[in-house]
């Protein structure tokens, strides 16, 4: 039967999302196993958060750099202790680089499983190195590939705090003698850049991608309302033409009752004429 730190070690190398159905697999075959102790142990295992979880990965991945952290550690306390400034001071300047190129492979190696660090969690992977180098105890947490959650700056009364398991021994022995270096060197600084830049670019495309949406929701909208108005004016014309018609036809009855006019205003005139003849024969007569 496995130990629960092998346990531990297995499940912690699990992508997030595959943690708490494996965690309950095998809680139920170790209760099977009739080891009831241990299976409430796995039970209480907790699901690492993501930065912790992407430090882990890199302990699995990148162990080099796991020792390289913890080298230059001892080495900052080491001149701390002895008070060697100009040493602390070159120390201090290779702990800014090496946590930042240390962060970018955290990084990479979530990013390969499939993770993306946001910005909160990016700044806690580098609080968790930065404590690394500042407490032993901080380290020996870092380098067990265990962490449930990140490690803080402000210090750390027990592994038990941050551990999903305190290990019986270390996961790797560090090399000895002082650290190589070895992601630190001064092309580090073009590469971060670089990566400003991309980002920066991101950010301006997201920008110019949101505002493009909205110009093209609002000229969708005036379009609409273009559409309207054309089958409205369609409509008017419609109407203007029809009443053409009905003018042009009112225009011809017109133009009928002219002409009948013009006739009887004819005949009105020549029955006016003959009354008047009639009218003086009709004197003439009276006077004989």
């Amino acid at each position: 039967m496995a130990s629960l730190q092998e346990i531990a070690e297995e499940l912690y190398g699990l992508a997030p999302e595959e943690f708490t159905e494996a965690r309950t697999r095998v809680e139920k075959e170790v209760r099977s196993s009739g080891d009831r102790a241990l299976a409430k142990q796995v039970k209480a295992l907790r699901r690492p958060a993501l930065p912790a979880w992407a430090v882990n990965q890199l302990v699995r991945e990148r162990a080099d750099l796991v020792h390289q952290v913890v080298a230059l550690g001892e080495s900052l306390r080491e001149a701390q202790s002895l008070l060697q400034g100009n040493a602390l001071r070159e120390l201090t300047k290779q702990r800014r680089r090496l946590v930042a190129a240390v962060t970018a492979q955290v990084k990479e190696v979530a990013a390969g499983r499939g993770q993306r660090l946001s910005d909160a969690a990016t700044r806690q992977v580098e609080e968790t190195l930065q404590a690394a180098m500042a407490d032993p105890r901080a380290a020996e947490a870092l380098a067990s590939g265990l962490l449930a959650q990140p490690l803080s700056s402000t210090g750390l009364e027990s592994l038990a705090e941050v551990l999903a398991v305190v290990p019986d021994e270390p996961r790797t022995e560090a090399p000895s003698g002082p650290p190589t270096l070895t992601v630190v060197q001064d092309d580090e600084r073009p590469l971060r850049e670089a990566q400003d830049r991309v980002e920066a670019a991101g950010k301006a495309v997201r920008k110019a991608t949101k505002a493009r949406d909205k110009l093209r929701e609002k000229r969708e909208k005036a379009q609409a309302k273009v559409l309207q108005l054309e089958a409205e004016l369609d409509e008017l014309r419609r109407q203007v033409a029809e009443l053409e018609g009905h003018t042009e036809d009112a225009a011809e009855a017109v133009s009928e009752l002219d002409e009948e006019l013009e006739g009887a205003e004819a005949e009105l005139a020549e029955a006016a004429e003959e009354a008047e003849v009639a009218a003086k024969e009709l004197k003439k007569l009276k006077k004989r």
